[in-house]
């Protein structure tokens, strides 16, 4: 057993770790291959997957015991799905669309359901794009929380805060404003969260500590992995490289602040909608690079990043 069994599950983004998989069979045999790894205890996969596709994962992962969590944040990109769309007409189409994922995911008994905020324009009013936002998370956790009396369960809707002016350009964003978001979206749906990701916080300029201390209340999953703010390379982004590749922001260093800072805001006692707290490595193979080797990696650099952990705790005189 790993040492985190008892206080969080370790997941991964299938869908980022394993872009090049594309008929049910790819999908199936690396899906399988993870749930066969026990150091994961979670996986997330593509809500763009066909439901028959979807159906069988999720049976895998019952008889595996390991976490079903599901993204939308292809779904959403793909399709330019905009929550926060000044136009009333395209908000409500994209609420409706939204509400037909939720239906998927609990037909395939899915833990949580993340989304993000749609495209922000710098000429629009940001505080009408964000009450746009807060009307459409409203809706959904309460569309889903119907469904959820019904089917015996509540799925976590999560938000998961990504850049706002270098790649994604989405409106949530700064910390500041997914506080504001939160605020009004939690405080009637205890099933809704953020998602935070260290390899987007380099993108938002904000430090690691600073953005989870903030965010502390509404924090209901997690995501690590790396980015890269050199213009010239030509993975500058949101790409999610590998821990340590040259140019970029994370290694085991970073992931070891992080995880101090997590255990300072008290995320692992955390009231989540998983079973326990969930952190998921997001990592991208590079069209060259394998993505089981990203995978190795990224397993290396998160014990490391433990190991340095414990160690810096001990220094500050706190228990890890």
């Amino acid at each position: 057993m790993y040492p985190w069994h008892a206080t969080f599950h370790m997941g991964i983004v299938h869908f980022m770790a394993y872009p090049q998989v594309k008929t049910e069979d790819e999908i199936l045999k690396s899906v399988h291959k993870i749930l066969n790894d026990d150091f994961f205890q979670a996986i997330e996969v593509n809500m763009l997957y066909e439901d028959n596709i979807l159906e069988k994962i999720s049976a895998l992962c019952e008889t595996a015991d390991v976490e079903f969590l599901l993204g939308a944040q292809p779904f959403l990109l793909s399709k330019k799905i905009n929550l926060n769309a000044g136009n009333d007409e395209e908000r409500h189409q994209a609420i409706q669309l939204c509400k037909m994922q939720i239906e998927r995911s609990y037909r395939c008994r899915a833990r949580a359901l993340t989304f993000l905020s749609g495209q922000y324009d710098f000429t629009e009013k940001k505080d009408e794009l964000k009450q746009n936002l807060i009307h459409s998370l409203r809706e959904l956790c309460r569309y889903s929380q119907e469904i959820g009396n019904t089917a015996g369960y509540q799925l976590g809707i999560d938000l998961e805060i990504f850049d706002h002016t270098v790649d994604k350009k989405v409106l949530i964003g700064p910390a500041p404003d997914a506080f504001d978001i939160a605020k009004s979206v939690k405080a009637d749906y205890p099933a809704f969260s953020l998602t935070i990701d260290l390899s987007h916080l380099p993108l938002t300029f904000e430090d690691p500590y600073y953005v989870l201390k903030l965010l502390a209340p509404f924090i209901g999953h997690v995501h690590i992995g790396n980015g890269i703010l050199e213009k010239k390379n030509p993975f500058y982004g949101d790409h999610h490289p590998r821990f340590g590749i040259a140019g970029g922001c994370n290694d085991y260093q970073e992931v070891a602040y992080f995880m101090i800072a997590l255990e300072k805001i008290d995320y692992f006692n955390q009231r989540v909608m998983t079973k326990k707290p969930v952190i998921s490595f997001e990592v991208k193979p590079l069209p060259h690079e394998d993505s089981d080797l990203v995978v190795a990696n990224s397993k290396r650099k998160f014990l490391a990043a433990l190991d340095k952990a414990h160690i810096d705790y001990k220094e500050l005189g706190y228990k890890l």
